[in-house]
């Protein structure tokens, strides 16, 4: 298998992350201050960095990334909202579903039209089968009676390759 085999899925993942990244223009906010008390209210505005602390991990459990290879599958979980995408489906399906805590880590559970499906990552090292890259957990994606084993992160991070 040459390694430009997935570069579909590479590309389609790409156009997903651009089309929903905020937009960072150069322009400032209507309402933000300028002059000479632009300082002062960014002074009295900004949030403590127990504040940033505490966002950053809300977010690292709120937001999780699965993947595997061969079939190639990729799903973004944002609180119980599982969005799951393939090559032959790069629209993707976008699915509600119960979240488990347990022990080890999560699970998410559900039915899409009919089909049940389960994710589960659990807090176990993972290296992916293609590229080499360590993650810190392990996912275990069932669809619909295939069983799919992959790699999983908590937080933002970009994806390295996928």
């Amino acid at each position: 298998m040459t390694r430009y085999h997935c570069l579909p899925l590479i590309l389609l993942l790409a156009s997903a992350a651009a089309c929903t990244a905020p937009d960072r223009g150069s322009e400032p906010a209507a309402d933000a201050p300028t002059g000479a008390g632009a300082a002062d209210a960014m002074e009295t505005d900004a949030p403590d960095a127990a504040d940033d602390a505490t966002d950053t991990e809300t977010a690292a459990v709120d937001h999780l990334r699965a993947r595997g290879n061969e079939p190639f599958w990729a799903i973004d979980v944002e609180g119980n909202v599982l969005h799951f995408v393939t090559p032959e489906m790069p629209e993707g399906r976008t699915l509600e579903s119960e979240r488990i805590e347990h022990d080890r880590g999560v699970a998410f559970t559900g039915e899409d039209e009919g089909r049940p499906y389960s994710l589960d990552i659990t807090d176990t090292a993972c290296t992916d089968s293609m590229s080499g890259e360590a993650f810190e957990s392990t996912a275990t994606w069932d669809y619909d009676g295939q069983r799919m084993h992959g790699c999983a992160y908590r937080g933002n991070r970009p994806p390295s390759r996928l």
